[in-house]
């Protein structure tokens, strides 16, 4: 079981590369959350937390993350071998609440654009 604050940061981790995926220029018949959860679940195989985001930001060609996805990824590293655990055995789950993150993110930022224009 992680840690409260490693539950968090893994969600986190999971929604900002969710969001930084090309997801529209991906040509493929399927669902874009099929395609997460199982590269998810290919880059947990590594042995540490770093290279688990490089394997994963590699299956989807991206080149770089925010810089505020290396505090995220310190928070994680004191519990790596929980996460890569969960990541491997629960990643499903993992990946569809860093989906859903990355949603409400995504419409709360179109909130904010909307009521900005507004004033």
């Amino acid at each position: 079981m992680l840690q409260c604050e490693a539950q968090v940061a893994l969600i986190d981790l999971l929604a900002e590369v969710y969001s930084k995926v090309p997801w529209g220029k991906m040509r493929t018949s399927k669902n874009p959350y099929d395609i997460f959860n199982h590269r998810v679940r290919c880059a947990a195989s590594r042995g540490t937390v770093d290279a688990f985001i490089s394997s994963l930001c590699n299956h989807f060609g991206l080149q770089s993350l925010p810089s505020r996805v290396v505090s995220v990824i310190e928070t994680l590293k004191p519990y790596e071998q929980s996460v890569l655990n969960a990541l491997s055995n629960e990643h499903v789950a993992w990946c569809m609440r860093g989906i859903v993150k990355s949603k409400q993110k995504k419409e709360s930022a179109k909130e904010i654009k909307k009521n900005d224009k507004k004033v």
